[in-house]
Formats: structure tokens, C-alpha cells, sequence
């Protein structure tokens, strides 16, 4: 799936220019890695792409569609469409795993396919193979509140597979995670999207898992493009330039700002 931002800009309604005529596209099927510094604009890119904002000018369009200007009727189809990883893991706690992995139906489906007392056996055995591709098919009856944050981001890697969806949205997906457990997580996530051909948007604060992970890489900084190369084109100096900079523009406090370790750029 396209993604097209264009001369994108959101200012808040206290005066804070968040996004300042951002630009750039993703294609179908490539995984793009967004850096930037506690501030940069970041968290409402990803905001205005899920529909939690709306942008103040400029255009944002997934297939074609222009999202700021779309009708909610237009919007419904193509949401349905994108799958969302975020750090905050947005399980129901109280539910069973395989639960919360129905619950990836709904958009395509409907509630009665997403719940598990009315679900189809086809559904069910579609959310239990899910589970099995993220490694935890062995507790599809256990308490979602009672899983490791890295289980839990299993879950909604599996609930996202359950939507069939063609571009993921990972907000900080490992953020919440000890090193260990947030590559882990990100190679899980990784796989599974190579293997489905799905288009990729990642906010990470992990500069390494970036280089590792990211086709290509972009940077932020005060709502505007920074850089934008293929990853082994970024090198140290780039980096260390994005996050010692600082930031002018909103407020992003729970990501914590890095510098990145130096190592020779990647030819």
C-alpha cells in the first residue's frame, strides 16, 4: 500500500507547529524507520496517520485517499486495511489471548466473528494459527493481564495478522521492552511482515534496532525532514546531529531522547 504525505503540517490550538510541511512517500511493500529527537514530531505523524488528529494543511493519503479530507464512510474500508503495533499494548486484560487476537476480525468480519462464544471453528482455527506463527499458541486460554510485555506484544502482532492487513503502523513497538525481549519482538515483527509483503511505518527511539531493521531511515527534527537515505547510507555523523539538537516544537515525554554510540557508517 502507497503512503504519500505531502507538505505536511499540524499546529495545535495552543500554537505549537508540531509538523512543519513534511513530505515524503513510502512504497508498497518497504519498511521505513522514523529517528528523531523527544519532540520532533514524531507521536503526531503517527497520530494523524491513525486518525487521532487531523492535520492543520497538507495532504496525507494511504492508496490514494486522501485521509484528512476523507468522509468516515470513505475512511471505514481502508482502516481496516492498516495494521496498528503500538507500545501501550491495548489488550483487554480480563480476556483470554485468543480473545484478543479475534478481536483483529471485527473490521473484516464483524463482532460476532470477533467474539470467541460466537466465533466461526474457521475463525478460531485462523486466530490459533496466528498465535503459533508469533510462539504462543500454547497459551491461547490464558489471561491476556497475565502475560510479560513481550508476550503481550506477541498478541497484538497476532491480532494484526488477524486483519489481513496491508501497511503496519508500529508506534514505539519495543519501547516498553527490556533489550532482550525488544529484539526479539522486532524480529518477530519484521519476519512477519517480509513474509506477507505488507508496507511498513516504525517510530523507534532504538537507534541500532533502526540500522538493523530499517530499509530506510528517516529523521526528524523540529517537524521536518532531517535526512531521508537508505539506512547503510546513514551514517554516525547524521545521527549524533539529529539528537543533539534540540527540540523546538512539541512534547513528547515519555520517549526518552539517544545518542547514538559511534561506529563506522555502513558503506
Amino acid at each position: 500500500m502507497q503512503l504519500s504525505i505531502d507538505n505536511l503540517t499540524k499546529v495545535y490550538p495552543d500554537g505549537t507547529r508540531a509538523l512543519a510541511g513534511l513530505s515524503f512517500d513510502v512504497s508498497p511493500g518497504e519498511g521505513v524507520v522514523i529517528l528523531g529527537h523527544n519532540g520532533c514530531g514524531k507521536s503526531t505523524l503517527m497520530k494523524c496517520l491513525t486518525g487521532l488528529e487531523r492535520p492543520t494543511s497538507g495532504r496525507l493519503s494511504l492508496a490514494g485517499l486522501d485521509l484528512a479530507s476523507a468522509s468516515r464512510r470513505e475512511l471505514r474500508p481502508l482502516r481496516q486495511r492498516i495494521g496498528c503495533v503500538f507500545q501501550k499494548f491495548n489488550m483487554v486484560g480480563n480476556l483470554s489471548v485468543l480473545q484478543n487476537v479475534l478481536f483483529g476480525l471485527m473490521g473484516r468480519r464483524g463482532i460476532l466473528a470477533s467474539h470467541a462464544l460466537t466465533a466461526s471453528r474457521h475463525s478460531r482455527q485462523e486466530a490459533m494459527e496466528a498465535l503459533e506463527r508469533v510462539g504462543l499458541a500454547h497459551l491461547a486460554a490464558r489471561r491476556t493481564d497475565t502475560l510479560s510485555g513481550g508476550q503481550q506484544q506477541r498478541v497484538a502482532i497476532a491480532r494484526m495478522l488477524m486483519q489481513d492487513a496491508e501497511i503496519v503502523l508500529a508506534d514505539e513497538p519495543v519501547a516498553s521492552l527490556d533489550p532482550r525481549a525488544g529484539r526479539e519482538v522486532m524480529e518477530l515483527l519484521w519476519s512477519v511482515v517480509r513474509e506477507r509483503g505488507m508496507t511498513v511505518l516504525c517510530v523507534l527511539h532504538q537507534v541500532e534496532l533502526a540500522r538493523e531493521y530499517g530499509e530506510r531511515l528517516i529523521g526528524l527534527r523540529a517537524g521536518r525532514l532531517a535526512f531521508d537515505r537508505p539506512a547503510q547510507q546513514v551514517g554516525d555523523l547524521d545521527l549524533t546531529e539529529l539528537y543533539q539538537t534540540q527540540p523546538t516544537l512539541e512534547t513528547e515525554p515519555d520517549e526518552p531522547s539517544v545518542v547514538p554510540t559511534q561506529r563506522p557508517a555502513q558503506a
